[in-house]
């Protein structure tokens, strides 16, 4: 059990504070893009798989860019570039601004957001996975929660703006927020690191007391946990050479549990974005109309932030595969209910979108904190934006599947085929390449388990 101590210091300390409200504005803008798609087609002209194109355009640079700016976080200071990502959102939401048409629109979403939010994200899950190991299932809910709260608050915001001032009011809004973010990226990068008391533990392979009672990180140094490897003596220092870095990164890569957890990655972002990116325009579609629409988007929002933060502290406590396995099903369940509800039972609807909110978010919170269970360390930074390529993958994809699906059939149900196949593929993947431990806090550092 973590230190009394260390609880209240991950409830309640300024850099979980700070990274909340940086991923609140960073995410609440952008996940605005259902309702800004609508007007965008409208003022320009253009149907539902070319509205869509600024998004999927995002994902797909995010994915490209994903590995550098992962790698980025392991050379410079944390607070330099998420000073950047604010910025560049702020570029970002000036050329939409601007915008003459869905060229420049999708300029601005695919270069200066896709940067921007990546570098974001990214700043956040490395920054408070290595400040908070050992509790990085509830820090992380805690900080992903930020999105959660920011689109609820900005998708009712974004709506009035553009109904009664158009659009591009509603960029300039976030334009102005973006800028203000960098108050509290500089909040998120202070104060001192957090540690938790380690147990004794033990080597099964050499039957010998590898470590004393003491402070230490509970993540597992660098990509040598991925092989499942004893660790060599000196391998936790944090000082090592670039090329062994290097190294480290290559020999993660090539194990079969990192390929396994991408998959499981492709498929989370399939079951995120596909079903964020479509349900108001399916919603409309089956007659339910905007407004209800709207507010179900908006509960699923806040649903998304109760779902990262009792699934991370849940994850903590009964392990990241038991969590993450309930969570998908309850993903399953909810998008099936959410686009296969009739008109006339709006509340199977609200039911359904909520449980994807509550499962989704649970999920991300179970994601990256396994993925710093097995993968954390100096070089975690390159590895999760390696990892990070694979849901902007899954979501481009799952996006273009439901635009195009109902400009030429005219239904979602492709899209809740895919997006229940992937609650699956995650599920499996989480099964066989996750944690070998009930959390990160009984972790036998000098476990060796073949892969």
């Amino acid at each position: 059990m973590a230190a009394p101590g260390v609880r209240r210091a991950t409830r309640v300390s300024l850099p979980l504070i700070g990274a909340f409200v940086v991923g609140a504005i960073a995410y609440g803008g952008l996940y605005t893009f259902p309702a800004l798609s609508v007007a965008f087609a409208e003022e320009f002209g253009i149907n539902r798989t070319l509205a869509v194109t600024p998004w999927t355009m995002f994902l797909f640079v995010t994915a490209i860019a994903s590995p550098l700016l992962g790698r980025a976080y392991d050379e410079w200071a944390d607070r330099d570039l998420l000073t950047a990502s604010m910025v560049l959102l702020a570029a970002g939401w000036l050329c939409v601004y601007l915008a003459p048409d869905i060229a420049i629109v999708i300029l601005a979403y695919a270069a200066f957001h896709a940067l921007g939010l990546q570098l974001a994200f990214i700043g956040i899950s490395t920054a408070v996975a290595r400040r908070y190991a050992g509790v990085s299932g509830l820090a992380l809910g805690i900080a992903y929660a930020g999105p959660g709260i920011g689109v609820a608050v900005a998708l009712p915001v974004a709506a009035e703006l553009i109904a009664t001032s158009g659009w591009r009011t509603a960029s300039l809004a976030f334009l102005a927020s973006s800028l203000a973010g960098v108050a509290f990226v500089w909040l998120m990068t202070s104060g001192p690191r957090i540690v938790i008391p380690a147990r004794r533990t033990r080597s099964i392979e050499s039957g010998q007391a590898a470590h004393a009672t003491g402070l230490h990180e509970t993540s597992a140094p660098g990509a040598v946990s991925a092989g499942f490897e004893v660790l060599p003596p000196g391998a936790e220092d944090s000082r090592r050479s670039a090329e062994s870095r290097r190294g480290d990164v290559r020999r993660a890569v090539r194990t079969r549990r990192f390929a396994v957890l991408f998959a499981g990655a492709i498929a989370i972002g399939a079951f995120d974005e596909g079903v964020i990116q479509s349900f108001v325009p399916h919603a409309v579609h089956a007659g339910f109309g905007v407004n209800l629409a709207a507010v179900a988007l908006g509960l699923q929002s806040l649903a998304y932030v109760v779902g990262q933060v009792v699934g991370g502290g849940l994850s903590d406590r009964f392990g990241r595969r038991a969590v993450g396995l309930g969570a998908a099903v309850i993903v399953a369940i909810g998008v099936t209910s959410a686009f296969l509800a009739p008109v006339t039972l709006p509340l199977v609807l609200l039911a359904g979108i909520i449980g994807h909110g509550v499962g989704t978010g649970a999920t991300i919170a179970v994601r990256s904190a396994a993925f710093g269970d097995v993968f954390g360390g100096p070089s975690f930074g390159t590895i999760f934006g390696l990892l990070a390529v694979a849901y902007p993958i899954g979501g481009a994809l799952a996006v273009y599947v439901g635009a195009i699906s109902v400009d030429r059939i005219g239904t979602y149900m492709p899209l809740v085929v895919v997006a229940v196949a992937a609650a699956l593929v995650w599920s499996i993947a989480l099964s066989l390449a996750g944690p070998r431990r009930r959390g990160a806090r009984r972790r036998d550092v000098g476990a060796s388990i073949g892969t």
